[in-house]
């Protein structure tokens, strides 16, 4: 995967519609988010309702959605071979204006990737965590 498109999937997982700081978005940048997201969409059959629902702090219980974050994490390279998230690797790629917020969300949500669950279920949790942490500046894609 292009760095690029592992700073857009970062870009997009932390930062919500509603926030007061969300960056702009380059036309080369929404088509990788569009790319990863389909490709996603396509491996699990996620709907799209149930996204789009996350960014209201509501989370549906349905592997489908939780494999979908899942893929997220794995089409952005943040995740080693046994699908556990490289958080140093998502904390600096994160711009500067929002890496202390940022970081703050991610490191009060790492409690959440334990080896008793599968990978979509820590990827699931990690980003309720991450919701919980911070409403107005999470985003799913």
């Amino acid at each position: 995967m292009k760095p690029a498109a592992l700073l857009v999937f970062l870009l997009l997982v932390i930062f919500g519609h509603g926030a007061k700081e969300k960056p702009e978005l380059s036309e080369e940048i929404k088509e990788i988010i569009q790319h990863v997201h389909n490709e996603c969409v396509g491996k699990t059959g996620v709907a799209e309702e149930d996204i789009a629902n996350c960014e209201n702090g509501i989370f549906k219980e349905d592997v489908k959605l939780k494999c979908y974050m899942f893929c997220l994490l794995e089409e952005g390279s943040l995740v080693d071979d046994d699908g556990f998230v490289d958080y140093d690797m998502m904390v600096s790629l994160i711009p500067e204006q929002y890496t202390d917020r940022v970081a703050k969300m991610i490191n009060a949500c790492k409690h959440v990737d334990t080896l008793d669950k599968d990978k979509c279920q820590r990827a699931f949790d990690f980003h309720k965590c991450s919701y919980s942490q911070d409403p107005n500046f999470y985003f799913l894609f």
